[in-house]
Protein backbone atom coordinates (compact mmCIF):
# COMPACT_ATOMS: atom_id res chain seq x y z
CA UNK A 1 0.00 0.00 0.00
CA UNK A 2 1.31 3.57 -0.49
CA UNK A 3 1.41 5.36 2.68
CA UNK A 4 -0.44 8.67 3.12
CA UNK A 5 1.77 12.09 3.09
CA UNK A 6 1.73 13.15 6.85
CA UNK A 7 -0.93 16.01 7.44
CA UNK A 8 0.39 19.28 8.26
CA UNK A 9 -0.77 20.72 11.77
CA UNK A 10 -3.56 23.05 11.72
CA UNK A 11 -2.56 26.21 11.96
CA UNK A 12 -4.01 28.22 15.11
CA UNK A 13 -7.06 30.31 15.09
CA UNK A 14 -6.37 34.45 14.54
CA UNK A 15 -7.42 36.37 17.00
CA UNK A 16 -9.86 38.61 15.35
CA UNK A 17 -7.66 41.62 16.80
CA UNK A 18 -4.79 40.38 14.90
CA UNK A 19 -4.04 42.20 11.36
CA UNK A 20 -3.93 39.48 8.62
CA UNK A 21 -0.46 38.47 7.60
CA UNK A 22 1.20 40.49 5.30
CA UNK A 23 4.23 43.26 5.03
CA UNK A 24 4.19 45.60 7.68
CA UNK A 25 2.61 49.39 6.78
CA UNK A 26 5.62 51.25 4.77
CA UNK A 27 6.93 54.18 6.92
CA UNK A 28 6.08 56.33 4.60
CA UNK A 29 2.11 55.84 4.35
CA UNK A 30 2.67 56.76 8.21
CA UNK A 31 5.14 59.85 7.50
CA UNK A 32 1.68 60.66 4.51
CA UNK A 33 -0.94 60.28 6.66
CA UNK A 34 0.20 62.28 10.09
CA UNK A 35 1.60 65.35 7.65
CA UNK A 36 -1.73 64.85 5.98
CA UNK A 37 -4.64 64.94 8.32
CA UNK A 38 -1.80 68.07 10.23
CA UNK A 39 -1.90 70.32 7.41
CA UNK A 40 -5.83 70.16 7.46
CA UNK A 41 -6.16 70.68 10.55
CA UNK A 42 -3.21 73.18 10.77
CA UNK A 43 -4.56 75.42 7.65
CA UNK A 44 -6.29 78.49 7.98
CA UNK A 45 -5.46 78.47 12.04
CA UNK A 46 -3.73 82.14 11.46
CA UNK A 47 -7.26 83.67 10.74
CA UNK A 48 -9.91 83.20 13.66
CA UNK A 49 -9.10 85.54 16.45
CA UNK A 50 -7.96 83.86 19.69
CA UNK A 51 -10.64 83.91 22.27
CA UNK A 52 -11.07 83.13 25.81
CA UNK A 53 -9.93 79.46 26.35
CA UNK A 54 -7.12 80.38 24.62
CA UNK A 55 -6.40 83.15 26.19
CA UNK A 56 -6.45 81.05 29.08
CA UNK A 57 -3.10 78.82 27.67
CA UNK A 58 -1.48 81.79 27.22
CA UNK A 59 -1.65 83.29 30.09
CA UNK A 60 -0.80 80.37 32.14
CA UNK A 61 1.99 79.36 29.41
CA UNK A 62 3.57 82.26 29.84
CA UNK A 63 4.40 82.17 33.64
CA UNK A 64 7.48 80.90 35.46
CA UNK A 65 6.92 77.48 36.75
CA UNK A 66 6.49 78.72 40.82
CA UNK A 67 4.03 80.94 39.16
CA UNK A 68 2.51 78.27 36.86
CA UNK A 69 2.65 75.90 40.17
CA UNK A 70 0.80 78.75 41.94
CA UNK A 71 -1.55 78.76 39.79
CA UNK A 72 -2.39 75.01 39.16
CA UNK A 73 -3.13 75.00 43.31
CA UNK A 74 -5.81 77.37 43.25
CA UNK A 75 -7.06 77.26 39.55
CA UNK A 76 -7.47 74.99 36.61
CA UNK A 77 -5.09 71.95 37.83
CA UNK A 78 -6.79 70.02 35.13
CA UNK A 79 -5.05 71.71 32.51
CA UNK A 80 -1.86 71.17 34.22
CA UNK A 81 0.25 68.89 32.33
CA UNK A 82 -1.05 70.96 29.08
CA UNK A 83 -0.32 74.23 30.45
CA UNK A 84 3.09 72.68 30.94
CA UNK A 85 4.13 71.43 27.89
CA UNK A 86 2.79 74.93 26.53
CA UNK A 87 5.36 77.05 28.60
CA UNK A 88 8.37 75.18 26.91
CA UNK A 89 6.72 75.22 23.68
CA UNK A 90 5.80 79.10 24.15
CA UNK A 91 9.41 79.82 25.81
CA UNK A 92 10.54 78.20 21.90
CA UNK A 93 8.13 79.88 19.76
CA UNK A 94 6.24 82.39 21.11
CA UNK A 95 2.61 83.10 21.64
CA UNK A 96 1.10 84.13 18.15
CA UNK A 97 -2.09 82.56 16.76
CA UNK A 98 -0.39 80.04 14.76
CA UNK A 99 2.07 78.92 17.26
CA UNK A 100 0.07 78.34 20.26
CA UNK A 101 -2.47 75.95 17.78
CA UNK A 102 0.24 74.22 15.81
CA UNK A 103 0.59 71.85 18.21
CA UNK A 104 -2.61 70.93 18.33
CA UNK A 105 -2.72 70.77 14.61
CA UNK A 106 0.71 68.26 15.20
CA UNK A 107 -1.39 65.90 17.74
CA UNK A 108 -3.43 65.66 14.87
CA UNK A 109 -1.35 64.40 12.71
CA UNK A 110 -0.15 61.72 15.16
CA UNK A 111 -3.66 60.75 16.12
CA UNK A 112 -4.19 60.08 12.45
CA UNK A 113 -1.09 57.57 12.24
CA UNK A 114 -2.60 55.70 15.65
CA UNK A 115 -6.22 55.52 13.76
CA UNK A 116 -4.37 54.21 10.72
CA UNK A 117 -2.83 51.21 12.78
CA UNK A 118 -5.60 50.88 14.98
CA UNK A 119 -8.43 50.39 11.79
CA UNK A 120 -6.09 47.71 10.51
CA UNK A 121 -6.53 45.59 13.48
CA UNK A 122 -10.12 46.28 13.55
CA UNK A 123 -11.06 46.30 9.76
CA UNK A 124 -8.56 43.48 8.44
CA UNK A 125 -8.43 45.87 5.30
CA UNK A 126 -5.60 47.99 4.71
CA UNK A 127 -8.05 49.99 2.40
CA UNK A 128 -10.43 50.81 4.92
CA UNK A 129 -7.77 51.57 7.72
CA UNK A 130 -6.13 54.20 5.45
CA UNK A 131 -10.14 55.75 4.44
CA UNK A 132 -10.77 55.47 8.49
CA UNK A 133 -7.60 58.11 8.84
CA UNK A 134 -9.24 59.94 6.43
CA UNK A 135 -12.27 60.69 8.06
CA UNK A 136 -10.84 61.05 10.78
CA UNK A 137 -8.85 64.06 9.55
CA UNK A 138 -12.10 65.71 8.42
CA UNK A 139 -14.58 65.00 11.45
CA UNK A 140 -15.68 68.42 12.20
CA UNK A 141 -14.55 68.02 15.87
CA UNK A 142 -11.00 66.75 14.98
CA UNK A 143 -10.83 70.03 12.74
CA UNK A 144 -11.80 72.08 15.34
CA UNK A 145 -9.78 71.00 17.87
CA UNK A 146 -6.58 71.14 15.56
CA UNK A 147 -6.85 74.62 15.47
CA UNK A 148 -7.21 75.19 19.11
CA UNK A 149 -4.86 75.94 21.28
CA UNK A 150 -6.25 73.51 24.20
CA UNK A 151 -5.36 69.69 25.05
CA UNK A 152 -8.26 67.89 23.31
CA UNK A 153 -6.17 67.44 20.69
CA UNK A 154 -3.27 66.00 22.69
CA UNK A 155 -5.84 63.81 24.98
CA UNK A 156 -7.41 62.01 21.22
CA UNK A 157 -3.32 61.60 20.37
CA UNK A 158 -3.08 59.38 23.45
CA UNK A 159 -6.65 57.87 23.62
CA UNK A 160 -5.86 56.21 20.38
CA UNK A 161 -2.33 55.34 21.17
CA UNK A 162 -3.39 53.98 24.29
CA UNK A 163 -5.89 51.49 22.93
CA UNK A 164 -3.10 50.75 19.99
CA UNK A 165 -0.89 50.03 23.07
CA UNK A 166 -3.89 47.42 24.94
CA UNK A 167 -4.69 45.44 21.57
CA UNK A 168 -0.87 45.20 21.23
CA UNK A 169 -0.47 43.93 25.01
CA UNK A 170 -3.22 41.61 24.00
CA UNK A 171 -1.60 40.17 20.98
CA UNK A 172 2.01 39.93 22.32
CA UNK A 173 1.61 39.32 26.19
CA UNK A 174 4.74 41.26 27.41
CA UNK A 175 4.60 42.49 30.32
CA UNK A 176 6.63 46.16 28.97
CA UNK A 177 3.57 46.70 26.62
CA UNK A 178 1.20 46.54 30.07
CA UNK A 179 3.56 48.66 31.18
CA UNK A 180 3.35 51.42 28.42
CA UNK A 181 -0.39 51.05 28.42
CA UNK A 182 -0.66 52.15 31.80
CA UNK A 183 2.28 54.69 31.68
CA UNK A 184 -0.33 56.60 28.11
CA UNK A 185 -3.58 56.21 30.15
CA UNK A 186 -1.88 57.77 33.32
CA UNK A 187 -0.72 61.12 30.68
CA UNK A 188 -3.83 60.55 29.39
CA UNK A 189 -6.00 61.24 32.71
CA UNK A 190 -3.55 64.14 33.25
CA UNK A 191 -4.11 66.04 29.98
CA UNK A 192 -7.77 65.06 30.30
CA UNK A 193 -9.38 63.62 33.33
CA UNK A 194 -12.00 62.79 30.71
CA UNK A 195 -10.17 60.02 29.66
CA UNK A 196 -10.46 58.25 32.68
CA UNK A 197 -13.33 56.75 31.24
CA UNK A 198 -11.84 55.37 28.10
CA UNK A 199 -9.94 52.90 30.18
CA UNK A 200 -13.19 51.98 31.84
CA UNK A 201 -14.32 51.52 28.38
CA UNK A 202 -11.64 49.34 28.02
CA UNK A 203 -12.57 47.30 30.50
CA UNK A 204 -15.95 46.74 29.57
CA UNK A 205 -14.17 45.81 26.22
CA UNK A 206 -12.06 43.30 27.53
CA UNK A 207 -15.27 41.78 29.65
CA UNK A 208 -17.31 41.54 26.20
CA UNK A 209 -14.55 39.90 24.24
CA UNK A 210 -15.40 35.81 24.94
CA UNK A 211 -11.39 35.17 23.85
CA UNK A 212 -9.43 37.25 26.34
CA UNK A 213 -8.38 35.30 29.47
CA UNK A 214 -8.74 36.17 32.83
CA UNK A 215 -5.59 36.39 33.05
CA UNK A 216 -5.40 39.18 30.37
CA UNK A 217 -7.93 41.18 32.24
CA UNK A 218 -6.21 41.03 35.73
CA UNK A 219 -3.03 42.76 33.78
CA UNK A 220 -5.57 45.25 32.56
CA UNK A 221 -7.13 46.39 35.81
CA UNK A 222 -3.29 46.41 37.44
CA UNK A 223 -2.24 48.99 34.21
CA UNK A 224 -5.20 50.71 34.64
CA UNK A 225 -5.25 50.88 38.43
CA UNK A 226 -1.29 52.12 37.68
CA UNK A 227 -2.34 54.64 35.38
CA UNK A 228 -5.16 56.50 37.98
CA UNK A 229 -2.86 55.72 41.23
CA UNK A 230 -0.18 58.04 38.98
CA UNK A 231 -2.94 60.58 37.95
CA UNK A 232 -4.88 60.81 41.53
CA UNK A 233 -3.32 63.84 42.41
CA UNK A 234 -4.52 65.58 38.95
CA UNK A 235 -8.28 64.17 39.70
CA UNK A 236 -8.25 65.07 43.79
CA UNK A 237 -7.36 68.88 42.74
CA UNK A 238 -9.87 68.83 40.09
CA UNK A 239 -12.47 67.53 42.54
CA UNK A 240 -11.77 70.50 44.61
CA UNK A 241 -11.28 73.23 42.29
CA UNK A 242 -15.37 73.92 41.94
CA UNK A 243 -16.28 74.84 38.36
CA UNK A 244 -13.35 73.64 36.19
CA UNK A 245 -15.72 70.43 35.14
CA UNK A 246 -18.44 71.24 33.28
CA UNK A 247 -20.59 74.83 32.32
CA UNK A 248 -23.71 75.78 32.96
CA UNK A 249 -27.00 73.30 33.62
CA UNK A 250 -27.87 70.81 30.62
CA UNK A 251 -31.65 70.12 29.73
CA UNK A 252 -32.07 66.74 27.92
CA UNK A 253 -32.93 68.52 24.46
CA UNK A 254 -29.48 70.35 25.09
CA UNK A 255 -27.62 66.83 26.06
CA UNK A 256 -28.83 65.20 23.00
CA UNK A 257 -28.02 68.00 20.42
CA UNK A 258 -24.57 68.26 21.91
CA UNK A 259 -23.71 63.75 22.01
CA UNK A 260 -25.79 63.47 18.49
CA UNK A 261 -24.32 66.69 16.69
CA UNK A 262 -22.08 68.72 18.18
CA UNK A 263 -19.49 66.38 19.76
CA UNK A 264 -18.06 65.18 16.82
CA UNK A 265 -19.71 66.43 13.71
CA UNK A 266 -19.69 70.01 14.73
CA UNK A 267 -16.90 71.07 16.99
CA UNK A 268 -18.10 74.79 18.16
CA UNK A 269 -20.07 77.07 16.15
CA UNK A 270 -19.50 80.48 15.36
CA UNK A 271 -21.92 82.45 17.37
CA UNK A 272 -22.28 85.40 19.33
CA UNK A 273 -23.06 85.01 22.94
CA UNK A 274 -26.92 85.69 22.54
CA UNK A 275 -26.92 82.67 19.72
CA UNK A 276 -27.48 83.82 16.91
CA UNK A 277 -25.27 82.61 14.17
CA UNK A 278 -22.80 85.32 12.86
CA UNK A 279 -22.76 85.91 8.79
CA UNK A 280 -19.88 86.94 7.83
CA UNK A 281 -20.50 87.10 4.46
CA UNK A 282 -18.28 84.45 3.42
CA UNK A 283 -19.84 81.41 0.67
CA UNK A 284 -20.75 79.37 3.30
CA UNK A 285 -23.05 82.02 5.06
CA UNK A 286 -25.19 79.86 7.97
CA UNK A 287 -24.75 76.93 6.09
CA UNK A 288 -22.41 74.96 8.63
CA UNK A 289 -25.96 74.51 10.52
CA UNK A 290 -27.83 72.28 8.16
CA UNK A 291 -25.03 70.99 7.06
CA UNK A 292 -23.67 69.60 10.87
CA UNK A 293 -27.08 68.47 11.26
CA UNK A 294 -27.55 66.30 7.93
CA UNK A 295 -23.72 64.98 8.05
CA UNK A 296 -24.46 63.93 11.98
CA UNK A 297 -27.47 61.98 10.54
CA UNK A 298 -25.83 60.32 7.27
CA UNK A 299 -22.80 59.66 9.57
CA UNK A 300 -24.38 57.78 12.28
CA UNK A 301 -26.23 55.54 9.90
CA UNK A 302 -22.56 54.41 8.83
CA UNK A 303 -21.56 54.13 12.31
CA UNK A 304 -24.39 51.74 12.77
CA UNK A 305 -23.44 50.24 9.74
CA UNK A 306 -20.08 49.60 10.61
CA UNK A 307 -20.76 48.16 13.75
CA UNK A 308 -23.85 45.46 13.34
CA UNK A 309 -21.85 42.05 13.13
CA UNK A 310 -22.48 41.31 8.93
CA UNK A 311 -22.55 37.26 7.90
CA UNK A 312 -19.63 37.99 5.31
CA UNK A 313 -17.12 39.06 8.05
CA UNK A 314 -19.02 38.55 11.84
CA UNK A 315 -15.77 37.94 13.48
CA UNK A 316 -14.35 40.60 12.13
CA UNK A 317 -17.37 42.96 12.71
CA UNK A 318 -18.69 41.89 16.04
CA UNK A 319 -14.39 42.63 16.94
CA UNK A 320 -14.91 45.89 15.96
CA UNK A 321 -18.55 46.55 17.97
CA UNK A 322 -16.64 45.12 21.16
CA UNK A 323 -13.83 47.61 20.64
CA UNK A 324 -15.74 50.86 19.66
CA UNK A 325 -18.83 51.17 20.84
CA UNK A 326 -17.60 51.43 24.71
CA UNK A 327 -15.34 53.68 23.47
CA UNK A 328 -17.90 56.40 21.53
CA UNK A 329 -20.73 55.36 24.12
CA UNK A 330 -19.68 54.96 27.66
CA UNK A 331 -18.50 58.04 28.53
CA UNK A 332 -21.13 60.30 26.95
CA UNK A 333 -23.82 58.61 28.48
CA UNK A 334 -22.33 58.32 32.28
CA UNK A 335 -21.48 62.20 31.99
CA UNK A 336 -24.58 63.10 30.40
CA UNK A 337 -26.86 61.32 33.16
CA UNK A 338 -24.71 63.00 36.02
CA UNK A 339 -25.24 66.55 34.22
CA UNK A 340 -28.82 65.75 34.18
CA UNK A 341 -29.23 64.48 37.41
CA UNK A 342 -26.54 65.85 39.59
CA UNK A 343 -24.62 69.16 38.01
CA UNK A 344 -22.77 70.25 35.37
CA UNK A 345 -20.23 68.27 33.85
CA UNK A 346 -20.65 68.00 30.58
CA UNK A 347 -19.38 69.59 27.29
CA UNK A 348 -19.14 68.48 24.09
CA UNK A 349 -15.81 69.34 23.40
CA UNK A 350 -14.25 67.31 26.39
CA UNK A 351 -15.57 63.85 24.37
CA UNK A 352 -13.16 64.21 21.04
CA UNK A 353 -10.95 61.61 22.63
CA UNK A 354 -13.86 59.59 21.02
CA UNK A 355 -13.81 60.96 17.36
CA UNK A 356 -10.82 57.82 16.36
CA UNK A 357 -13.79 54.97 17.22
CA UNK A 358 -16.21 57.31 15.33
CA UNK A 359 -13.77 57.41 12.17
CA UNK A 360 -13.18 54.00 12.52
CA UNK A 361 -16.68 53.10 12.59
CA UNK A 362 -17.94 55.53 9.63
CA UNK A 363 -14.89 54.07 7.36
CA UNK A 364 -16.11 50.54 7.77
CA UNK A 365 -20.08 51.16 7.11
CA UNK A 366 -18.63 53.07 4.35
CA UNK A 367 -16.56 49.73 2.94
CA UNK A 368 -19.56 47.73 3.33
CA UNK A 369 -21.40 49.33 1.67
CA UNK A 370 -21.20 48.58 -2.65
CA UNK A 371 -20.99 50.44 -5.98
CA UNK A 372 -22.32 53.66 -6.34
CA UNK A 373 -24.21 53.85 -2.97
CA UNK A 374 -20.55 53.68 -1.54
CA UNK A 375 -19.65 56.80 -4.12
CA UNK A 376 -22.64 58.72 -3.08
CA UNK A 377 -22.21 58.58 0.64
CA UNK A 378 -18.84 59.35 0.69
CA UNK A 379 -19.52 62.21 -1.70
CA UNK A 380 -22.31 63.56 0.42
CA UNK A 381 -20.55 63.52 3.47
CA UNK A 382 -17.62 65.46 1.78
CA UNK A 383 -19.87 68.14 0.13
CA UNK A 384 -21.27 68.52 4.07
CA UNK A 385 -18.25 68.71 5.57
CA UNK A 386 -17.02 71.97 3.50
CA UNK A 387 -19.41 74.80 5.08
CA UNK A 388 -18.47 73.09 8.84
CA UNK A 389 -14.17 73.37 8.15
CA UNK A 390 -14.64 76.72 6.58
CA UNK A 391 -17.18 78.20 9.07
CA UNK A 392 -14.11 76.84 11.58
CA UNK A 393 -11.82 79.59 10.19
CA UNK A 394 -13.58 82.58 9.40
CA UNK A 395 -12.49 85.52 11.88
CA UNK A 396 -15.06 84.98 14.39
CA UNK A 397 -15.22 81.48 14.08
CA UNK A 398 -14.96 81.25 18.22
CA UNK A 399 -17.92 81.38 19.56
CA UNK A 400 -17.89 85.08 17.56
CA UNK A 401 -14.68 86.31 19.26
CA UNK A 402 -13.23 89.70 17.98
CA UNK A 403 -10.47 90.19 19.72
CA UNK A 404 -7.78 90.14 17.06
CA UNK A 405 -9.69 92.92 15.24
CA UNK A 406 -10.76 95.14 18.46
CA UNK A 407 -6.73 95.16 19.01
CA UNK A 408 -5.59 95.84 15.72
CA UNK A 409 -8.15 98.73 16.05
CA UNK A 410 -6.47 99.96 19.59
CA UNK A 411 -2.70 99.55 17.95
CA UNK A 412 -3.59 101.78 14.53
CA UNK A 413 -5.13 105.10 16.65
CA UNK A 414 -3.83 104.66 20.24
CA UNK A 415 -0.28 106.10 21.46
CA UNK A 416 1.79 105.78 23.92
CA UNK A 417 0.59 106.84 27.54
CA UNK A 418 -2.64 106.66 26.52
CA UNK A 419 -5.22 104.77 29.14
CA UNK A 420 -7.20 101.46 28.53
CA UNK A 421 -10.32 100.68 30.84
CA UNK A 422 -11.23 96.91 30.63
CA UNK A 423 -14.94 97.03 31.20
CA UNK A 424 -16.32 94.38 33.88
CA UNK A 425 -18.26 91.07 32.37
CA UNK A 426 -20.10 90.71 35.59
CA UNK A 427 -21.24 93.12 38.09
CA UNK A 428 -18.42 94.22 40.44
CA UNK A 429 -18.18 93.46 44.52
CA UNK A 430 -17.09 95.60 47.07
CA UNK A 431 -16.11 97.90 43.81
CA UNK A 432 -13.62 95.03 43.15
CA UNK A 433 -14.56 93.22 39.28
CA UNK A 434 -12.64 89.77 38.92
CA UNK A 435 -14.29 89.18 35.19
CA UNK A 436 -13.28 92.15 32.91
CA UNK A 437 -11.91 91.94 29.04
CA UNK A 438 -8.84 91.99 30.17
CA UNK A 439 -7.72 88.33 28.40
CA UNK A 440 -7.67 90.01 24.54
CA UNK A 441 -4.19 91.76 26.32
CA UNK A 442 -3.10 88.39 27.15
CA UNK A 443 -3.88 87.27 23.70
CA UNK A 444 -2.30 89.72 21.89
CA UNK A 445 -0.14 91.77 24.58
CA UNK A 446 2.09 93.74 21.94
CA UNK A 447 -1.23 96.55 21.47
CA UNK A 448 -1.26 97.15 25.22
CA UNK A 449 2.51 96.88 26.03
CA UNK A 450 2.57 100.77 26.18
CA UNK A 451 -0.96 101.70 27.50
CA UNK A 452 -1.74 102.15 31.40
CA UNK A 453 -4.34 99.91 32.66
CA UNK A 454 -6.64 101.83 34.25
CA UNK A 455 -8.40 99.75 36.77
CA UNK A 456 -6.03 96.84 37.22
CA UNK A 457 -5.21 96.33 40.96
CA UNK A 458 -3.34 92.74 40.81
CA UNK A 459 -2.32 91.04 37.76
CA UNK A 460 -3.60 87.51 36.77
CA UNK A 461 -0.03 86.41 37.92
CA UNK A 462 -0.19 88.67 41.53
CA UNK A 463 -3.69 86.85 42.00
CA UNK A 464 -2.75 83.58 40.99
CA UNK A 465 -5.91 83.13 38.56
CA UNK A 466 -6.54 83.95 35.13
CA UNK A 467 -8.27 87.13 35.24
CA UNK A 468 -6.82 89.58 38.21
CA UNK A 469 -8.60 91.96 39.94
CA UNK A 470 -9.86 95.51 38.94
CA UNK A 471 -10.78 98.54 41.08
CA UNK A 472 -13.77 100.82 40.04
CA UNK A 473 -13.56 103.27 37.18
CA UNK A 474 -14.43 105.74 39.63
CA UNK A 475 -11.81 104.83 42.43
CA UNK A 476 -9.01 104.73 39.35
CA UNK A 477 -9.92 108.54 38.45
CA UNK A 478 -10.16 109.74 41.86
CA UNK A 479 -6.60 107.75 42.40
CA UNK A 480 -5.16 107.98 39.63
CA UNK A 481 -5.26 111.05 37.65
CA UNK A 482 -7.27 111.62 34.35
CA UNK A 483 -5.28 111.14 31.51
CA UNK A 484 -5.68 112.83 28.18
CA UNK A 485 -7.66 109.67 26.13
CA UNK A 486 -9.18 106.51 27.55
CA UNK A 487 -10.11 103.49 25.81
CA UNK A 488 -12.85 101.65 26.87
CA UNK A 489 -13.06 98.56 25.67
CA UNK A 490 -15.96 96.45 26.55
CA UNK A 491 -19.07 93.81 25.76
CA UNK A 492 -22.07 95.50 25.29
CA UNK A 493 -24.15 92.05 25.93
CA UNK A 494 -22.62 91.80 29.27
CA UNK A 495 -22.95 93.99 32.54
CA UNK A 496 -21.73 96.60 31.99
CA UNK A 497 -20.51 98.88 35.07
CA UNK A 498 -23.67 101.39 35.65
CA UNK A 499 -22.76 104.65 34.68
CA UNK A 500 -19.56 104.43 33.01
CA UNK A 501 -20.37 106.85 29.99
CA UNK A 502 -22.24 109.57 32.67
CA UNK A 503 -18.71 109.17 34.68
CA UNK A 504 -16.57 110.19 32.04
CA UNK A 505 -18.61 112.86 30.88
CA UNK A 506 -18.66 114.69 34.26
CA UNK A 507 -15.11 113.39 34.88
CA UNK A 508 -14.81 115.78 31.14
CA UNK A 509 -14.45 112.94 28.30
CA UNK A 510 -16.33 113.23 25.61
CA UNK A 511 -16.69 110.09 22.99
CA UNK A 512 -14.78 110.41 19.84
CA UNK A 513 -14.81 107.26 18.14
CA UNK A 514 -16.41 103.89 18.30
CA UNK A 515 -14.94 100.50 16.60
CA UNK A 516 -18.17 97.78 16.56
CA UNK A 517 -17.02 93.78 16.74
CA UNK A 518 -19.47 91.13 17.01
CA UNK A 519 -18.84 90.46 20.27
CA UNK A 520 -16.94 93.92 21.71
CA UNK A 521 -16.89 97.50 21.29
CA UNK A 522 -13.71 99.81 21.72
CA UNK A 523 -15.14 103.83 22.34
CA UNK A 524 -12.36 106.33 22.61
CA UNK A 525 -12.89 109.03 24.99
CA UNK A 526 -10.79 112.22 25.16
CA UNK A 527 -10.77 114.90 27.68
CA UNK A 528 -12.36 117.98 26.36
Amino acid sequence: PVPRPAQAPAAPARDAATPAPGRRWPVALDVAVGAGAAAVSFAGSWVPSLWTDEAATIGAARRSVADLGRLLLEIDAVHGLYYALMHLWIGAFGSSAVSVRLPSALAVGVAAVGVLHLARRLTSDPGTAVLAAAVFALLPRVTWTGVEARPSAAATAVAVWCTVLLLAALRGRRPLLWFAYGACGAVGVAVNIYLALLLAGHGVSLLLRRTTSWRDRGAWACAAAGALLVSAPVVVLAQRQSGQLGERAFGWLDLLTGAVVSQWFLGETPTATSGAALDTGSVVGTWWRPAAVALAALCWLLVLRGLVPGREDRAVSTERAVWLLPWIVLPTALVGVYALLVGPLYNPRYFAFAAPAVAIAVAAGLARLRGRVRWAAAVAALVLVVPVYVSQREAHAKSGADWAQAAAHLCARATAGDAVYFGPRRPPTDGVATLTTRGVAVAYPACFRDLVDLTLVRSPVQAADLTGTSRSLADALEEGGRPSTIWVLRRPGDVVAPGDDALLASAGYERRSTWRGPLDEVVEFSRR
